[in-house]
């Protein structure tokens, strides 16, 4: 029988790279004028999905978006989705307040990945919506080879000036990254979508958007040039109903990848 449980780990490390990407400012976009943040919290919450006798080896951990919490997977029908498909799921509560303290990278790691691997799981997957697609992304470039596939469901890649600068240079494959005046995180990210095109064992990136998303205009260099990328779009803007038809349809062929 299935449970879900709140639960907290009991793992820390330094912050690391990230701490010096000013990580902070990316998000301006998210705060606007906005009040105080929700606590964080050292470990970070997280609400799992999984039974006594696992029916999958794979675990996916899922990030929420701007305004959202681990609690809003379930609301929205993410963790029955997943069990339906004898899935294990962590939804993690990885509010803005994480990205504000630039905390989010290691309490991700520590408190989540690392428990993980050493529980058994064979393969991880990481989902991010919107902001929570950005997280992932940082994730996966700061910590290569411990991740096994990336689903990004409306995802915000930085400022859209990014995008256009990659476009105007020719796309990824001429872009460098090297004298872009855009944040370093942002860069990061996209350097290592750019790189990852050119490994044989690339990670596998389900990028999922609703036409009239607001962020749709950004993922021009990602349709065009990244290997490994599957694309699935519906009818919809940037909401959770877009959104979990898009899960459904993804995670019945992550069913078949990982038979």
């Amino acid at each position: 029988m299935r449970s879900l449980n709140l639960k907290k780990n009991t793992w820390f490390s330094g912050f690391g790279r990230l701490a010096r990407h000013g990580f902070l400012t990316i998000f301006a976009f998210v705060i606007g004028g906005c009040g105080l943040s929700p606590r964080t919290d050292n470990p970070i919450a997280t609400i799992s999905l999984s039974t006594d006798e696992r029916k999958s080896k794979t675990l996916i951990v899922m990030l929420p978006g701007r305004g959202d919490r681990a609690e809003s997977f379930r609301t929205a029908g993410f963790l029955d989705t997943a069990e339906d498909q004898a899935f294990d799921v962590i939804a993690v509560d990885a509010h803005l307040g994480y990205y504000k303290e630039r905390n989010l990278i290691p309490r991700l790691h520590n408190d989540v990945i690392v428990p993980a691997k050493q529980d058994g799981y064979e393969k991880i997957w990481l989902l991010g919506i919107s902001m929570g697609g950005f997280g992932s992304l940082l994730y996966a470039e700061q910590h290569p080879g411990l991740v096994d596939g990336i689903i990004l469901l409306a995802p915000y890649l930085g400022d859209p000036g990014l995008a256009s600068e990659i476009v105007a240079s020719g796309g990824l494959a001429s872009w460098s990254g090297e004298e872009s005046q855009f944040m370093e995180h942002e860069v990061a990210i996209w350097q290592w979508l750019k790189n990852s095109r050119n490994e044989s064992d690339h990670v596998p990136i389900l990028l999922g958007y609703g036409l009239s998303d607001r962020f749709a205009g950004n993922y021009g260099p990602l349709q065009d040039e990244i290997e490994g990328l599957t694309i699935y779009t519906e009818d919809g803007g940037h909401k959770w109903t877009t959104w979990s038809n898009l899960w459904t349809r993804i995670l019945s062929d992550i069913s078949q990848r990982e038979k």
